[in-house]
């Protein structure tokens, strides 16, 4: 059995002033997996718009693994 590995790229303990939360599709990783990623967007940067303020990848062999389950949506 594969174990689930952390890579820790950047870490925040909060977020404050969130402007927008994307979820990216799920997409061929190109090793024979597939990956998903979530981004958290904060104020913008000049004019190059919202700043990244977070993104985390997750990355599965199975694309259906990646599937996202919400309570009744609301956005």
């Amino acid at each position: 059995m594969m174990r689930s590995a952390l890579t820790e790229i950047s870490a925040k303990l909060a977020i404050t002033d969130v402007r927008d939360v994307q979820v990216t599709d799920v997409v061929e990783d190109g090793v024979g997996g597939f990956v998903r990623a979530l981004r958290v967007f904060g104020e913008p940067n000049t004019s190059a718009g919202p700043a990244l303020i977070l993104e985390v990848q997750i990355q599965s062999g199975t694309k259906t693994d990646l599937d996202i389950t919400t309570p009744t949506l609301s956005f």
